[in-house]
């Protein structure tokens, strides 16, 4: 068995869950990924809404995570291993509350190893996927998780994550208290480079890549129920995000939250967009599927090494231009009443640090039962916890309206 180094600030020998407020929680955390720019964002907002937490940053790079736990306190530790090693991650796993799942892109992994070490070790989970193909491998793990009585939540970021939060508030506004039919639901985000901003948290080069990473699968859409196969990046729609954003260009893109609103929520027309600023970004996310073979797009590592190439570029815009994060979510129901839900922030790696956060806390409290859920069941987030679960995750947002 390979070591596992350890770079301790005081942490407890027991672990506890208590039931008194957020900032009384004593749980322990793991996060996988921890020394990235998502991991690391999660582990900054837990120490500030929940001081009292047992983190361990789990990651490859022993000097970065040094680093981020000498900044997090004494309550945190690093955990230098590699999440595809099954003994270290069974090894590490052990006296562990919950882990987060935050070692992306989910894309490139075939299977559900964490959750299924989570479930083995019978340890509360969350990640933040963004791929629909690994979001259904685990929820194929359901009733696993329920054997072993543990609560597990997919898709647990900023969008999808949150935004399946803000449509499930909508849906259920509309059906209960105002009597409508929901009709359609449209997703949208944008990720936006803002002079307002002197650093972005070098975030640019993950997002490219992840949407690269979407170029070779068609976009998955429901029209009045039935499922539509559109091109990647085609159906552009000028969309208002609202006050600071204004109106920008989305693209169709296959994201989770399309399936699981519409099999969830019960909403028969659903869809999904993206697209970024500056704007030759689109650009050439258009050209790349359009022109690249699907044999290309389909081989990870070539994709790989493209927004390598670009890299620098892109952290060079990152650190001149800065950047924002904006979503919208449309609902649109039969009698003609339509709502919106609007988020924007001025740092995408912040805002995706308090989203993947506020669902940790939701778990840790028992909002969630045994099994593995979408954001917008509510065996994951209850009914009555998303309210918290949103004032946690729209810390510091420049704009947050549900209509």
């Amino acid at each position: 068995m390979q070591s596992i180094t350890l770079h301790n600030h005081n942490i407890m020998s027991t672990p506890t869950i208590s039931k008194e407020k957020p900032n009384k929680l004593v749980s322990r955390v793991l996060i996988l990924g921890g020394t990235g720019r998502v991991g690391s964002s999660t582990a900054t907002a837990l120490s500030h809404l929940c001081p009292g937490l047992q983190l361990r940053i789990g990651g490859r790079n022993r000097k970065q995570g040094a680093a981020l736990v000498s900044s997090l306190g004494e309550n945190s530790e690093f955990v230098e291993l590699d999440i595809y090693n099954q003994k270290m991650l069974k090894e590490v796993l052990e006296g562990v509350d919950l882990v987060v799942h935050a070692a992306g892109p989910f894309k490139v992994q075939d299977k559900c190893a964490v959750l299924e070490a989570a479930i083995s070790s019978k340890t509360a989970y969350v990640d933040v996927c963004d791929n629909t193909d690994y979001a259904l491998r685990a929820k194929g793990l359901h009733k696993k998780a329920i054997a072993a009585g543990i609560p597990a939540i997919t898709t647990a970021g900023i969008c999808p994550g949150v935004s399946n939060v803000m449509a499930a508030k909508l849906v259920d506004g509309a059906r209960n208290r105002d009597g409508a039919t929901p009709e359609s639901l449209r997703f949208a985000s944008h990720y936006s480079y803002s002079r307002l901003q002197k650093r972005s948290g070098g975030v640019g080069p993950t997002m490219l890549l992840s949407c690269m990473y979407l170029l070779d699968e068609d976009a998955i859409a429901y029209d009045k129920g039935k499922e539509v196969k559109l091109k990647p990046y085609s159906g552009v729609l000028n969309i208002d995000f609202g006050k600071g954003i204004g109106k920008k260009d989305a693209y169709l893109l296959n994201l989770p939250e399309v399936r699981s609103a519409h099999q969830i929520l019960k909403v028969p027309t659903v869809s999904a967009r993206f697209g970024s600023d500056p704007f030759f970004w689109n650009w050439a996310m258009q050209a790349s599927a359009r022109f690249l073979p699907k044999e290309f797009l389909r081989d990870k590592n070539k994709v790989f090494r493209i927004v390598q190439s670009i890299d620098p570029l892109v952290r060079i815009v990152d650190e001149i231009s800065g950047q924002s994060l904006s979503m919208r979510v449309d609902l649109n129901c039969t009698d003609g009443k339509k709502k919106v839900g609007l988020f924007t922030h001025k740092k995408l790696s912040v805002s995706a640090g308090y989203a993947a956060a506020a669902f940790v806390l939701a778990v840790l409290e028992g909002s969630t039962q045994p099994g593995v859920w979408f954001p917008e069941e509510p065996e994951g987030i209850a009914i009555d916890a998303r309210k918290v679960l949103l004032e946690r995750a729209t810390q510091g947002t420049s704009n947050f309206v549900m209509q």
